[in-house]
């Protein structure tokens, strides 16, 4: 819904640069106050028959209002910290018009979702159109790389609660760099949307890679490929030659009004992962299967260095995963190990005590005493190139028993559990509780602070409302 990124939370602006600023900050409490949004809708047709088969929610405030245009609405929306609000009323009005709208229910309906509103409770008042969506819309939630940078926790659950409802998930604004690309087997991407205008901006290198890994991602997976911003003819053939199934843009639909009327979707985008993923406290029993090696501590770390260096392949920016069980993080950063950089999509490491300084964009994670991560040692790098993983496990003699493997499947499961249990920013570094798909109520062994974790609204989409709300 075309939104900037920021943190929910406060209920008043904050200081304002202008009083034209001043201005719209009051208009939109007011406008949050009355709900008075509205959405238009964007066709994605499928481009070999022209069918449409899909309609993007884009956000827009009150008609003939500065606020009308969607970036103005959610600038001032970052500066009075009200994002995660204004992103919940856009998507509960998209659903409203479709639920309302003669819509088959073949039809997928496209709803963006902000990064920083990720791990927001749907407000109250919302929740009855929210439930109704649920059970009743065929939906894509569209995801950019910037939502796994800001809270991959949140992210994940919300990809988790959509794909118990049977919904898809799409990875938005590809084309400008390469960091979405180790987000799509992450998030298991549904369709990949690439956007021409970006990708034609971007380096000729860049460019190619981009479009490999996501002809790579479609042609592994089953998931579908939909072009955006084609323009004119030239860009619907090029879109077809790429392989395309489905397109946005200009010369396909403007964004409008519901039509009074559509026929059933027939070529209807395939929903192609599920929610069938068992989670685990920590990593090592995903390989425990595997054969594995006794090594000593050094040993297991210089296999640690061979893996540390694939993150540094030029242009890529990867996902750094790794663990220093009852050693501090600390430790790692005083040895001569490679450092996760800012050039790192997501960079995070688990280990007991703290950082003495912030480094670079590391998101430190710590863990507690009885963490079944404390046992562990890992590293799992992502980037265009591959999945690449370390894992290692306490003998009780000063040993590990470690496997290291390149089963992108493994390691990509992998990655899933770790980033469940990053907390969201500007809180507390505890390592949040692992999320257990596979039973009803959390094991025994889960703490209190898990149970208190299971209520605090980081359930994806309506938070308390649990997982069977």
């Amino acid at each position: 819904m075309e939104p900037t990124a920021s943190a929910p939370g406060a209920t008043a602006p904050t200081a304002s640069t202008s009083p034209a600023d001043d201005a719209l900050d009051r208009e939109l409490l007011a406008l949050l106050a009355r709900r008075d949004v509205h959405a238009v809708f964007q066709p994605v047709v499928e481009l070999r028959t022209g069918e449409v088969v899909g309609l993007e929610a884009l956000a827009r405030g009150p008609l003939s209002s500065p606020l009308e245009n969607p970036r103005e609405l959610f600038a001032a929306a970052e500066r009075c910290r009200r994002t995660a609000e204004l992103d919940w009323v856009c998507r509960a009005t998209a659903f409203s018009a479709v639920l309302d709208a003669d819509v088959p229910p073949s039809m997928s309906i496209f709803v963006n979702v902000e990064p920083g509103s990720l791990g927001a409770e749907c407000p109250e008042d919302l929740r009855t159109v929210v439930s109704q969506a649920e059970s009743l819309l065929r939906v894509f939630v569209e995801v950019n790389d910037r939502a796994i940078t800001t809270d991959p926790a949140a992210l994940l659950a919300a990809v988790d609660r959509a794909r118990e409802m049977g919904w898809g998930v799409a990875i938005d604004d590809v084309g400008s760099s390469r960091a979405p690309i180790p987000m799509l087997p992450v998030t298991g991407a549904d369709m990949v949307k690439v956007d021409l205008s970006l990708l034609r901006a971007a380096e000729p290198a860049d460019r190619s890679a981009i479009l490999l890994s996501a002809l790579q991602h479609v042609e592994q997976t089953g998931a579908s490929l939909c072009v955006e911003r084609i323009e004119d003819e030239d860009d619907l053939r090029w879109a077809i030659a790429l392989g395309a199934r489905y397109g946005q843009g200009r010369h396909l639909g403007m964004p409008g009004p519901l039509a009074a009327h559509y026929p059933p979707a027939r070529a209807v985008p395939p929903v192609t992962a599920s929610a069938d993923e068992v989670a685990v406290a920590a990593p090592y029993v995903l390989v425990e299967d595997r054969e594995s090696r006794l090594v000593t501590l050094p040993e297991l770390m210089e296999l640690a260095r061979l893996v540390a260096y694939t993150e540094n392949v030029p242009g890529v920016k990867p996902i750094v995963l790794f663990g220093m069980g009852r050693d501090g993080l600390q430790t790692l950063l005083d040895t001569d190990m490679p450092r996760p950089d800012d050039g790192a999509l997501l960079a995070v490491g688990f280990g007991t005590g703290s950082l003495s300084e912030p480094v670079g964009a590391l998101r430190a994670v710590r863990t507690l005493a009885d963490d079944p991560l404390t046992a562990e040692r890992f590293l799992v790098v992502l980037n265009e190139y591959g999945a690449y993983g370390v894992f290692g496990r306490e003998t009780g003699d000063g040993r590990f028993d470690v496997v290291l493997t390149r089963d992108a499947d493994l390691v990509h499961c992998a990655a899933r559990q770790l980033m469940r249990r990053v907390p969201p920013p500007g809180g507390d570094d505890r390592a949040l509780e692992p999320r257990w798909f596979d039973v009803e109520e959390e094991p025994e062994h889960a703490t209190s602070a898990g149970a208190a974790g299971a209520s605090s609204g980081r359930g994806g989409w309506r938070g308390r409302l649990g997982r069977h709300g």
